[in-house]
């Protein structure tokens, strides 16, 4: 009878409005938890061992993880429920940095801006799905599990296609038709079997001004996106107290047209860099310019509504903030391979670290900030620090942010690096010689 009752609480227990502070920052950053405790690790990877059986495991591994995790909360409670989520945000951890360091090997120079955008876009559809569909599912018979069973069953049919057509170059594709291999072999990318066997420039990486500047925009962007994912159905409801439908689909709506956008953005930076011949740091800091100043406006702007009558108004905010960082894909998260294209994941993962760590505070800082969720001033805060990094980080980034590969991303053959360590040895020798 008790296992039964703590069974029906539990079912209870997904009632979001009656979970605590503690426990909504918990189900929200969790998956964070996950997500960052492996970004060097996944990097490392994405780098060294190759990327299509690594995507493979991961996405399946999540899917199944999200089907079972309702069982989780049912049968075995909030804690459970909080450390699978924990554990699949592992395996999506190590989706990021894989599908970069994949990129790196697909795609030639003058289409990566191209390719880069159209991969990325993918997530932006994802978002506004998820938030669309679970908006509708909650509804249906199988109530708040549907939200968790659908992606699952969809991810694993996503693995078995990903099994049968990827391939980890070029050269070993079975469906590629030679015109495309003569054009993808202007590709120098290092083979994974090289990569193990070279030495990481830790030193010059975590010194390099071009790419810490990039983090700090990584970092910025990262708090404003997971804030604006977790936080915009709790903002709505908060002042407004919409249906659950109705919050779901005005939660959608920035995310479908923020993948609109990024089409948009994609094919104009193609056109840019293709057919008018712009430089490359133009294209980049000018779209980077676009995601970051002027989502940063318009978090601004949503502080000066007064009224809360003005619903209008804070969702073309809410849509322009959203819709406007589209243009980060191209303007900045692949500057990664432009930095350095052999060790492209590598940087991701490092990146992806500081910026999923935001995944992690944002929800900590909301339930810090936010004790009110119809008090607009409270919110205020939390979009005026926002805008002050997103205004901070692109500043530095026009002005020290780099386009080309840096001198520390040659590897050197083992066999020219010992042939190097003989000359070396060779000349110290010749030099003590002359100076007894």
């Amino acid at each position: 009878m008790k296992q039964q009752q703590q069974m029906q609480a539990n079912r209870n227990l997904w009632n979001y409005s009656g979970l605590t502070p503690h426990q909504r920052s918990s189900i929200l950053g969790s998956i964070f938890w996950g997500t960052f405790s492996v970004q060097l690790l996944s990097g490392y990877l994405g780098s060294h061992y190759g990327t299509v059986k690594l995507l493979f495991g991961c996405v399946l591994g999540s899917s199944l993880i999200s089907i079972g995790l309702p069982f989780a909360l049912i049968y075995f409670g909030f804690e459970a429920f909080v450390a699978l989520r924990v554990v699949q945000g592992c395996a999506q951890g190590i989706v990021f940095p894989a599908v970069y360091a994949h990129l790196a090997k697909w795609s030639p120079l003058k289409e990566r801006s191209l390719l880069g955008g159209i991969s990325q876009s993918g997530m932006d559809m994802g978002m506004a799905l998820g938030f669309l569909c679970s908006g509708l599912l909650a509804v249906t018979a199988l109530g708040w599990r549907a939200i968790f069973y659908v992606p699952g069953l969809v991810g694993i049919l996503w693995s078995v296609f990903w099994l049968i057509f990827a391939a980890e170059s070029p050269q070993k594709c079975r469906y590629i038709a030679q015109q495309e291999l003569t054009l993808l072999a202007e590709i120098t990318v290092v083979a994974p079997t090289e990569k193990r066997k070279a030495r990481i420039p830790w030193c010059a990486i975590l010194t390099s001004a071009p790419y810490l500047v990039l983090v700090l925009v990584k970092l910025s962007h990262g708090l404003s996106i997971f804030t604006l994912m977790q936080q915009i159905p709790l903002y709505i409801n908060g002042l407004y107290d919409y249906e659950i439908h109705v919050n779901a689909l005005l939660s959608a709506l920035p995310f479908f047209l923020m993948f609109v956008t990024s089409h948009l953005v994609t094919f104009t930076a193609h056109y840019l860099l293709v057919v008018r011949k712009c430089s490359l740091a133009l294209v980049r800091k000018s779209l980077n310019t676009v995601s970051t100043w002027v989502p940063a406006a318009a978090f601004v702007a949503m502080t000066l509504i007064r009224s809360e009558e003005q619903v209008t108004a804070n969702i073309i905010c809410l849509i322009v903030a959203v819709m406007t960082y589209a243009a980060a894909a191209v303007g900045s998260s692949l500057n990664h391979i432009d930095l350095s294209p052999n060790f492209g994941g590598m940087l991701v993962g490092m990146t992806n670290m500081v910026m999923t760590g935001m995944g992690v505070i944002s929800p900590i800082a909301v339930a810090e900030v936010v004790k009110d969720e119809n008090d607009r001033s409270q919110w205020n805060i939390i979009f005026l620090i926002i805008a002050a990094l997103l205004f901070l980080g692109n500043l530095l980034y026009l002005f020290f942010g780099k386009m080309v590969a840096q001198p520390w991303d040659e590897i050197e053959a083992p066999a020219e690096r010992s042939t190097t360590n003989n000359v070396e040895s060779m000349e110290t020798a010749v030099f003590r010689t002359n100076k007894k």
